[in-house]
């Protein structure tokens, strides 16, 4: 009986041990709908090749004495703990403003994506969703112009698809784009940019 139990016990810790693993995957395999998940493992979806690092930093568009500024970051290890099953992934976060005599003492923000969702007092903690670079200098996803009037029935604002693509020859300096996304819209769901559609960028740090 004592044997029995025993095996039943070693049995049980190896298979929760199992339960218990995480690994590293590629992140490129978190957007490979042929990469075969376990459910007994979690997995974290990393930057292993640093496809994120050339976009981390400060880029701008100057129009005369106006700047559009857009900053990105990285955010390892983000936890998706309630998604079945669970998962970890490193996300590229940014932000951006236009603002007038950028960089000078009389500096004035005309406009901002750090400000609160919609009417809710819930901030953004980013405005760019889904966007990771699974490709060297280049990625592409969506970003969130909440930068023209807010329709209180969409509270992001317009929602744009954005393509931005590193110079490697130069790669201080990136093509950026958005356009909207294809699909079926409301009628009254905001399709007016704000932000620069089509611009080059600079990365100033």
């Amino acid at each position: 009986m004592k044997k029995i139990v025993y095996l039943f016990l070693l049995i049980f810790t190896v298979f929760f041990s199992y339960a218990q693993t995480e690994k590293i995957e590629d992140i490129r395999q978190f957007y490979n709908s042929n990469f075969k998940k376990s459910s007994l493992i979690t997995y974290y979806y990393k930057d292993v090749n640093n496809y994120f690092t050339p976009f981390i930093g400060t880029w701008i568009y100057q129009n005369g004495n106006q700047t559009f500024v857009i900053r990105f970051w990285k955010e390892t290890k983000v936890s998706y703990i309630n998604e079945n099953p669970k998962f970890y992934i490193d996300e590229l976060c940014g932000h951006y403003k236009l603002v007038q005599n950028y960089g000078q003492p009389n500096e004035q923000v005309i406009y901002t994506s750090e400000k609160n969702i919609g009417n809710s007092v819930t901030p953004w903690p980013t405005i760019v969703m889904s966007n990771q670079p699974t490709e060297p200098y280049k990625m592409t996803g969506t970003i969130y112009d909440v930068a023209g009037p807010l329709n209180p029935s969409y509270p992001t604002g317009v929602t744009e698809r954005l393509e931005m693509i590193i110079n490697p020859v130069n790669p201080d300096t990136a093509q950026w784009e958005v356009t909207l996304p294809m699909g079926m819209r409301g009628l009254d769901q905001p399709s007016t940019f704000t932000i620069p559609t089509n611009v080059t960028l600079t990365k100033v740090n």
